[in-house]
C-alpha cells in the first residue's frame, strides 16, 4: 500500500492575455502556470509520498520552448533528489500527432531512470512502492486507446493493488469544457477490467467520477472554461483506503465574473457601475464583467482603459457586452449573433469530410473564449 501524489495538466508553455508582459517581456499568465508547477513540485516533496504520478499535458505543446523544458527538467531533478520515484504519461497536448517525430518525454526518459515515462502510444506497467501502476498514454485514436487499455488489463495481478492512469475524456462526465479535436473519449465502463483504482488527467476540475475513480484536475486555472470556481492543485492517493485528498494551490491567480445590469446607463454610469460591481474581488484577479443589455452607443463611448482603471486591483478587466436580442433589429442592421454563434453557423456550411463536426465547433468556441481575453 502506498501514498502517491498525482499532478495533472500543468500545460507549461501556454500563454493567455498575450499583451500582458513583465519587465523582461515574459507573458504574465505563462509565468503564473510555471509558478503553479513549481508549487506542485515543492508540495509533492513536502507531503513525503511513496512516489508521484504525472497524468499528461505537463507541456502545452509537443515541442516546448527551451525555457519550458528546463523548468520541467529542474522539477524532476528536485523530485529525484528527494528520493522519489514516479510514473508519467503523455496527454493529447504533449503527444506528437505523427509517430516518430520525437517527444519531450524521450529526452527526460534518458536523464531520469527512476521515472517511468509512457509516451510511445503504448501502455506499460511499473511497480511503485508495491503498487502496480498501469500507465496508458495518449494514442492516435479511440480504437488504439481501447487496445492499449486491454493490454494494460492483461497485466493486472491479484496479489497487488492495480492503479491505472490515463489522459482521457469520459462520456459520463459533462462534455464541452475542454474540447480538443485529438482528445480520446471513452465510456467509464471501458476501465472495468480488473483495475482497483483509476486516476485521470484531461478535465481541469478535481472531481470524483465513481467510487474508485477520480479526475485530479489541473495545477492552475487557465481561462473561464476551466471551472475557476473550483480550486486547482494536486491530489494524494491512498491506495490502502482507496481515498483521495485534494491539496489546493494557494498561488493560482483568481478569475472572477461580475454582472452589471446596464440597460439605460450612460457612458459615465457604466464605468461607475463596473467600479461598484467589482469591489471585493481579490487583488490581482482577472475580472470578467458582463454588461447586460448595454446601450451600444454608450458602450462605444467608453475607452478600454477606463474599464481597466475602474478596477485598479485587477490584473486585467475583460468586458463582455450584451446589447440585447433586439438591439441590432431596432437599429435596422443585419441580424448578427455572438462570435460563437457565427462560428457554429459557418462550420455547419462547410465540407468537413473525415472530421467530427461537433468537435470542430467546440474547439473553435474554446479558442474564441481565449481570444476574448486577449483583445485590448
Amino acid at each position: 500500500m502506498a501514498r502517491l501524489v498525482a499532478l495533472g495538466d500543468a500545460h507549461l508553455g501556454r500563454t493567455h492575455l498575450a499583451h500582458l508582459r513583465d519587465e523582461e517581456g515574459r507573458n504574465l499568465r505563462e509565468e503564473d502556470f510555471l509558478r503553479s508547477f513549481s508549487w506542485a513540485i515543492d508540495t509533492t516533496i513536502e507531503l513525503q509520498p511513496d512516489g508521484f504520478l504525472w497524468l499528461g499535458d505537463i507541456f502545452d505543446h509537443a515541442r516546448p520552448t527551451y525555457r519550458t523544458f528546463a523548468h520541467v527538467l529542474a522539477g524532476l531533478q528536485k523530485l529525484t533528489d528527494a528520493g522519489l520515484r514516479g510514473v508519467a504519461i503523455s496527454g493529447n497536448h504533449d503527444t506528437p500527432r505523427v509517430r516518430g517525430t520525437g517527444s519531450p518525454y524521450d529526452a527526460l526518459e534518458r536523464v531520469f531512470p527512476d521515472v517511468t515515462f509512457a509516451w510511445r502510444m503504448e501502455s506499460l506497467v511499473a511497480d511503485l512502492a508495491g503498487v502496480k501502476i498501469h500507465a496508458v498514454p495518449q494514442t492516435s485514436n479511440n480504437v488504439e486507446f481501447r487496445g492499449q487499455l486491454d493490454a494494460a488489463a492483461r497485466r493486472t495481478t491479484r496479489d497487488a493493488t492495480n492503479l491505472v492512469i490515463a489522459h482521457v475524456a469520459l462520456t459520463s462526465v459533462p462534455a464541452g469544457a475542454y474540447p480538443d479535436i485529438n482528445e480520446i473519449e471513452v465510456e467509464e465502463s471501458a476501465f472495468d477490467k480488473g483495475f482497483d483504482l483509476m486516476v485521470l488527467g484531461h478535465y481541469h476540475a478535481f472531481q470524483r467520477v465513481s467510487k474508485r475513480s477520480w479526475y485530479a484536475g489541473s495545477t492552475d486555472t487557465f481561462n473561464y472554461a476551466d471551472s475557476p470556481e473550483t480550486a486547482k492543485g494536486v491530489v494524494v492517493v491512498n491506495t490502502e483506503t482507496a481515498k483521495i485528498e485534494h491539496v489546493e494551490n494557494p498561488t493560482e491567480r483568481p478569475l472572477a465574473s461580475v454582472p452589471v445590469q446596464a440597460a439605460g446607463l450612460s457612458a459615465g454610469e457604466l464605468v461607475e457601475s463596473v467600479d461598484r460591481a467589482a469591489r471585493g474581488t481579490l487583488e490581482g484577479a482577472i475580472v470578467r464583467v458582463w454588461l447586460n443589455e448595454v446601450d451600444p452607443a454608450a458602450f462605444r463611448q467608453v475607452a478600454n482603459e477606463q474599464f481597466q482603471e475602474a478596477v485598479p486591483g485587477a490584473m486585467w478587466v475583460q468586458v463582455e457586452p450584451d446589447f440585447g436580442a433586439d438591439a441590432l433589429a431596432v437599429q435596422g442592421g443585419p441580424q448578427i449573433g455572438s462570435l460563437e454563434q457565427e462560428w457554429a453557423a459557418y462550420v455547419e456550411g462547410q465540407d468537413l469530410t473525415g472530421l467530427d463536426r461537433p468537435r470542430v465547433i467546440e474547439l473553435g468556441t474554446r479558442f474564441l473564449e481565449d481570444a476574448k481575453g486577449e483583445t485590448v
